[in-house]
C-alpha cells in the first residue's frame, strides 16, 4: 500500500506532467542520471508511469572526470541501477578540467557545456526524441539568485523553463520535477526506499553554486526571509511571461522595421526603428543576431549597448565620426548608414576565381553568376549594353581576367573621367549601401579593375574606334 506522501507526489507528477504535455505517448527519453537524489527519484516516478504512458526510458551517465573513485563509483551505481529497471545504459567520461584550460572556463561552467554536449552525442545515438534532467525547485531558486547576483536580463531571472532547446542542436530539454522540492523529493524517496549516490563535491564552498546553497540562501532565509525561495520562484516566474510578452514585441516590431532580409543578412529601417522603446530597440537587435547565426545566442548588456549606440541617429553627441561599425565577437557585422542598419554574418572573404570565357562562374557571396564571352565587333553591342551587360576592349586585357571583392585602397579610372578614384569614394558618391559594397563583384585584369559589376567600367577598357574584338561581360541574379 503505498504511504500518503507517496502517493501524493505520484499523483502531483503525473499530473503536471499530463497537463504540461511533457511526454507524449511512444516518445523515447533520454534520462540523464547522475546517481544523485533528485535523478534516482525522477527514474523511479518514470519507470513506474512507463507503461500507463507508453514512453521508452534510455539512461545517459555522463563521469566528468573530475572526482576519482568516487565518480567511477556513481558510474557503477547507475549501471547497477540500470541493470535493476532492465533499461539501456549510455556512458561517456569527458575531461572538464582540460576542456575548462583550453577555453579559459570555470569548472562549473565547463561541466555544464560538456554535460549538455554529450548527452545531446547520446540522444542522437540512441534516437531519442528529448533529454530529461532531473532539477527540482531548489535548483531553481539558486539559479535565479546566481543570475541575480551576477547580473542578468529577463531571460535569465526567469531561470530554467520546464522545456528548452539547447542552443545549437536545438534539442528539447525536459524538466518535469521543476516544481517539486527538495524536502518532498528526499520524503518520496525515503518512502519507497530508494538508494542514491551522494556527491562529496557539494559541499565544496569554493564553487559558486555550492556557496549559494550553503551560505547565501540560509543567510537569506534566516535574516531577510524565511520564505526567500518561494519568492525567488515567484520572481522567475514574472520574469518569464515578462520575457515572453517582450520578445513577442520585439518580434513583431521587427517585421515592421525590416527592409530586405537574405542569407546571412538583415537591414533595419532606422526611421522606424527609433520609434520604438530601448527594450524593443534592445528585443530586436536579439532577434536579429538569433536569426544570423541560427542559434539562440545570448548577448551581454555592454555589446547590446553598444550595437543601440551605433544606430543612433548621426546627430547623437554621444556618436563620434567614424563609429559607424561594430564587429560582434568576429562574426557578425553591424554598420549603419543613411539607408539603414545592416546586421552581416561575416565569411570568410571569397578567393578570387579566374574568368574562363564561356564558363558561367557563381558567386554565392554576391548572389550572381559571372560570364565573360568574346564577340566580333558588330554594330548591335551598344543596344545590348546595360548596367548588367557590359561590353570591353578585349585587346585592351592583359593577362587572365579574375573576379574578385572589394579590398581597402581599391582603385580605379571610372569610365568618362580623366583620372583614378578610390573604389570607396565611387561608392560614397553613388549613395551605395554600405552594406552592399563587400558584395560587389570587380572583374580585373593584369592592368586592373575593368569593371565594378552593376556600376561602371574602367575607362581604359572602353569600346574604341580602334577596337578590333569585344568582350561581353554579363553579371546574371542566382
Amino acid at each position: 500500500m503505498l504511504s500518503s506522501s507517496e502517493e501524493k507526489l505520484l499523483q502531483s507528477f503525473r499530473r503536471h506532467c499530463r497537463q504540461n504535455d511533457l511526454f507524449p505517448q511512444e516518445s523515447h527519453l533520454l534520462l540523464a542520471v547522475s546517481g544523485g537524489l533528485d535523478s534516482c527519484v525522477l527514474l523511479d516516478l518514470l519507470q513506474r508511469l512507463q507503461e500507463e504512458w507508453r514512453v521508452r526510458l534510455t539512461i545517459g551517465h555522463v563521469h566528468h572526470g573530475l572526482r576519482g573513485a568516487e565518480a567511477d563509483r556513481d558510474m557503477d551505481f547507475v549501471a547497477k541501477l540500470t541493470e535493476q529497471h532492465h533499461l539501456a545504459f549510455l556512458c561517456e567520461k569527458v575531461e572538464v578540467k582540460k576542456f575548462a584550460e583550453q577555453y579559459r572556463l570555470s569548472l562549473e561552467t565547463a561541466g555544464r557545456r560538456l554535460r549538455y554536449e554529450t548527452l545531446d552525442k547520446m540522444r542522437q545515438q540512441c534516437g531519442a526524441m528529448a533529454i530529461v534532467t532531473a532539477h527540482q525547485r531548489g535548483d531553481q531558486a539558486e539559479t535565479v539568485l546566481a543570475h541575480l547576483v551576477r547580473g542578468s536580463g529577463w531571460r535569465g531571472l526567469a531561470g530554467m523553463s520546464l522545456r528548452s532547446r539547447l542552443p545549437k542542436s536545438r534539442t528539447e530539454v525536459l524538466r518535469p520535477l521543476l516544481p517539486f522540492s527538495r524536502e518532498q523529493i528526499l520524503d518520496y524517496a525515503q518512502q519507497r526506499q530508494l538508494q542514491w549516490q551522494e556527491d562529496q563535491t557539494n559541499a565544496d564552498v569554493r564553487f559558486q553554486r555550492n556557496r549559494i546553497r550553503r551560505e547565501l540562501l540560509p543567510m537569506l532565509r534566516r535574516r531577510f526571509n524565511p520564505q526567500i525561495e518561494t519568492q525567488l520562484l515567484r520572481l522567475a516566474n514574472i520574469s518569464a511571461h515578462t520575457g515572453a510578452y517582450l520578445e513577442h514585441a520585439a518580434q513583431q516590431a521587427l517585421a515592421e522595421v525590416t527592409l530586405t532580409q537574405e542569407i546571412g543578412k538583415i537591414v533595419l529601417d532606422l526611421q522606424r526603428f527609433w520609434k520604438y522603446f530601448r527594450i524593443i530597440q534592445a528585443g530586436m537587435v536579439r532577434v536579429v543576431m538569433r536569426r544570423l547565426m541560427q542559434e539562440d545566442v545570448t548577448l551581454t548588456f555592454i555589446e547590446t549597448g553598444r550595437i543601440l549606440d551605433l544606430l543612433l541617429p548621426k546627430s547623437n553627441p554621444q556618436i563620434a565620426p567614424g563609429t559607424r561599425r561594430y564587429v560582434w565577437r568576429n562574426v557578425v557585422e553591424v554598420a549603419s548608414d543613411r539607408s539603414g542598419a545592416a546586421f552581416r554574418r561575416l565569411r570568410p572573404t571569397p578567393e578570387e576565381q579566374i574568368l574562363v570565357p564561356g564558363q558561367r562562374h557563381t558567386f554565392l557571396e554576391a548572389g550572381v553568376m559571372i560570364v565573360a564571352q568574346f564577340e566580333p565587333m558588330a554594330g548591335t553591342w551598344q543596344s545590348r549594353s546595360n548596367r548588367h551587360s557590359q561590353f570591353v576592349d578585349a585587346g585592351a586585357i592583359r593577362g587572365p581576367l579574375r573576379v574578385r571583392f572589394p579590398r581597402p585602397g581599391d582603385r580605379f579610372q571610372p569610365l568618362g573621367m580623366p583620372g583614378f578614384k578610390k573604389l570607396s569614394d565611387f561608392f560614397i558618391d553613388l549613395k551605395v549601401p554600405q552594406h552592399r559594397r563587400a558584395a560587389v563583384p570587380l572583374v580585373e585584369c593584369d592592368r586592373g579593375i575593368v569593371w565594378v559589376c552593376g556600376y561602371r567600367l574602367d575607362e581604359r577598357f572602353k569600346v574604341t574606334a580602334a577596337t578590333q574584338a569585344l568582350l561581353h561581360l554579363q553579371l546574371e541574379p542566382l
